[in-house]
């Protein structure tokens, strides 16, 4: 029997209404609830009304065994939507190359559950999107967002003992636990879009929150896009990405905490002018800050592209504190409102570097072959244990410098040494600084978006 829920009533209402482009073609979504509804829903309950001529299907509640979301339905979001519960009842979520999911509200949003997995495998030439409803302006918080909630280790207990477990921000399940090769299944050529709720201050959804997962998941060719809280963040785990995209955001494009030691590589970040925070803001954990296990993830090849803007809140290309550790390497800072780095409270650098007398070693802090071009490379504050300056020229290739970028491609005008990249497991090797090796290097074009509404 056909439901004909407020969600539909919703998306009737939108009926006159077009948005810009939520795929890679350059057809405007529309609704018409005039044609007649085709194949039944695999899974959801069907409604009245089509989106890009395609049936309507609302998914609600939690999905409790294996389903597929096929490309030619338009699958919407009512609420909380839960694959699998908490260690029982798993599922797998498979998603389509092509298939469009829709989220109306803060209150929609998809989560994984520990145990179960997601198998989203977009192509480049039909991605899998997961975007606002249809509607005249699209704007950041339209949506929740996506959440993967895993099995790997995390900090945030005070019975270093135990098998540390924590509740995700909006009542999004248990993360954490001791297995770090554990998989939340796969993400490849997905867009998340105007997604990011505030559910309450500093309880706010992310374009995807990472939270206790493992290095059994796959995560390659992510775009998250125009989000209202952060791009990204790790709570703990061990998954690593590579090929992301991370376009206008309004706070930090990537966020870390709680002990994520994963490893990140081709990475773009480019904020917007209207609004924007930190390109990168990193943490270990507020008490104690020396927590285990401690956040020190690898970070290869990325392109960080801030904004100056006044109407921008203003951050630090790079903000590591609360005894966060990490490893850079081949990247590029510019153009961020504060300055390119800033490190605070004294555990960080205590875990950062060792000094002997005029000597700064790098040890839980490391950056090598990293160009910076902000108008204020080094924040400064009076606490600060040593000096940043000395610090990052200590170390190799690394270089504070004039970038000239052709989009986010560096110029040919712009001189950069040839660079070498550790022989670190899971990393690909190559000899060159920022996330593209240079304008023909095309891995983020087709399957990415820039639209602004």
């Amino acid at each position: 029997m056909r439901n004909r829920s407020f969600i539909c009533l919703a998306l009737f209402s939108l009926i006159h209404w077009s948005c810009s482009d939520s795929s890679s073609s350059s057809d405007e979504p529309t609704i018409n609830p005039n044609l007649p509804l085709q194949d039944s829903c695999s899974v959801g309950t069907e409604a009245d009304g089509q989106i890009n001529d395609k049936p309507i299907c609302v998914l609600k509640g939690t999905i409790g065994s294996d389903a597929t979301l096929e490309a030619s339905k338009s699958w919407v979001l009512s609420g909380g939507v839960f694959v699998g519960r908490d260690n029982q009842d798993s599922a797998t979520l498979t998603i389509e190359a092509g298939t469009t999911i829709y989220g109306q509200s803060g209150a929609d949003f998809l989560v994984v559950s520990r145990g179960s997995k997601i198998i989203a495998e977009g192509t480049a030439e039909a991605p899998i999107v997961m975007t606002s409803a249809p509607k005249e302006v699209r704007t950041r918080g339209s949506w929740g967002g996506l959440i993967l909630n895993g099995n790997a280790p995390i900090n945030a207990c005070a019975d270093a003992n135990k098998i540390c477990e924590a509740e995700g921000e909006g009542s999004t399940g248990l993360y954490g636990g001791d297995n770090p090769q554990d998989s939340s299944g796969v993400l490849r050529y997905v867009r998340i879009e105007f997604a990011g709720f505030e559910i309450t201050p500093d309880n706010e959804l992310n374009g995807v929150a990472f939270q206790g997962v493992g290095a059994g998941t796959v995560v390659d060719y992510l775009q998250v896009h125009m989000n209202a809280d952060d791009g990204v963040e790790f709570f703990g785990g061990t998954v690593n990405v590579s090929h992301l995209v991370l376009t206008g955001n309004k706070d930090d494009s990537m966020d870390w905490v709680n002990g994520w030691q994963g490893h990140a590589q081709y990475v773009l970040i480019q904020q917007y002018e209207d609004a924007a925070n930190n390109g990168i803001e990193a943490d270990n954990l507020s008490t104690p800050q020396n927590a285990e296990p401690r956040s020190m993830p690898i970070l290869a090849n990325f392109t960080m592209i801030g904004t100056s803007a006044a109407d921008a809140a203003g951050g630090s290309g790079l903000l590591l504190r609360r005894g966060t550790g990490v490893a850079m390497y081949n990247s590029i800072v510019t153009g961020f409102m504060k300055g390119c780095l800033d490190i605070d409270d004294a555990e960080t650098f205590n875990f950062g570097a060792t000094v002997e007398g005029d000597t700064i070693t790098a040890s839980g802090l490391v950056m090598e072959y990293v160009a910076m071009d902000c108008s204020d490379p080094f924040v400064v504050d009076a606490d600060d244990v040593w000096s940043l300056s000395s610090w990052f020229t200590a170390q190799d290739g690394n270089q504070q410098t004039e970038l000239t970028l052709d989009g986010f491609y560096v110029s040919t005008d712009t001189n950069l040494p040839e660079a070498t990249l550790p022989d670190i497991k899971g990393l690909q090797p190559n000899n060159y600084i920022g996330a593209f090796k240079d304008s023909s290097d095309k891995w983020a074009s087709g399957w990415t978006t820039s639209a602004r509404q």
